[in-house]
C-alpha cells in the first residue's frame, strides 16, 4: 500500500474525502491489491459504490455487504440491463466468454459475482442498522487485517464526494470482526432477491451513477 500522509498527528489515520487524490475509494482500491476479502457494514448500499471500485473489487475472493433495510430512492435500470446481458452471456457459455474477457467489468460483473457467491448481501432488520465499517483481510499474515470505521456509507458519495470522518483501526480488528459476525448471523440473505426484477425487499436499491444527490431538507441529505 502506498504511504499516505496522516490527516493528524500521532497514530490516528483519518480518511475523510477532503483530499482530491486520497478518498475512501482510493483507500479501498489499495486494499483490494492486498486483500482477499472485504467485510462491509453500511446503513445504505448503492451499486455506484462497486462501480467506483470497478477493476479493483474483482481482485477479491469475497465481499460481504451487511446493510440496513432503509434505502433512499434509486434506479434499477443499470442492474436490470446487466442481468439481461449476463443472462445472454451465460446462454452462450460463460467459460467461452471468459476466454475473451476474463475480467468482467461494470454492472454485469457485479451480477455475475452475486450469482456465484463472490458478493454476498444481507439485510439486518431487527433494529435500525446505521453502522459503517470496512474490514479488510490481507492476503499475507505479515500485513494483517485492518478496519476503516466512521461515517461513510457504501455509496458512491460516501466513498468519493461527501465530507466524512473515518479512522483506520489495526489493534481492535478482532473485536470488530466478532461484532460483524454476530450481526451477519442475525441478518437475512438477500443476494438472490436483489437480482430479481420484482424484488419486494428493496425495489429501488441500486443506483448506477456516481452523482451526489442534493436535497433542500435535512432528511433527504446525500448518503
Amino acid at each position: 500500500m502506498a504511504k499516505r500522509e496522516k490527516t493528524s498527528g500521532g497514530d490516528l489515520f483519518i480518511v475523510d474525502n477532503s483530499d482530491a487524490d486520497w478518498k475512501v475509494a482510493e483507500y479501498l482500491k489499495e486494499w483490494c491489491d492486498l486483500s482477499n476479502q472485504f467485510d462491509i457494514a453500511t446503513g445504505y448500499f448503492e451499486i455506484g459504490s462497486l462501480l467506483a471500485l470497478d477493476g479493483n473489487w474483482q481482485k477479491l475472493q469475497k465481499i460481504r455487504i451487511l446493510m440496513g433495510d432503509e434505502v433512499s430512492r434509486r434506479t434499477r435500470q443499470a442492474l436490470l440491463a446487466g442481468i439481461q446481458e449476463v443472462q445472454r452471456t451465460l446462454d452462450q457459455s460463460m467459460e467461452h466468454e471468459k476466454e475473451k474477457n476474463d475480467f468482467l467489468e461494470g454492472v454485469p460483473a457485479i451480477v455475475t459475482a452475486m450469482r456465484k457467491g463472490q458478493i454476498e448481501c444481507r439485510v439486518y432488520a431487527k433494529n435500525k442498522f446505521h453502522a459503517k465499517a470496512y474490514i479488510t483481510h490481507a492476503k499475507q499474515a505479515v500485513v494483517g487485517a485492518a478496519a476503516l470505521v466512521g461515517s461513510s456509507n457504501f455509496t458512491c458519495p460516501g466513498l468519493t464526494a461527501n465530507v466524512e470522518l473515518n479512522v483506520q483501526l489495526r489493534r481492535e480488528v478482532e473485536q470488530l470482526q466478532e461484532w460483524y459476525e454476530r450481526h451477519w448471523k442475525d441478518a437475512e440473505d438477500v443476494s438472490e432477491e436483489v437480482l430479481k426484477p420484482s424484488s419486494a425487499i428493496s425495489p429501488n436499491i441500486f443506483r448506477s451513477t456516481c452523482t451526489p444527490r442534493r436535497s433542500t431538507n435535512f432528511s433527504g441529505a446525500m448518503k
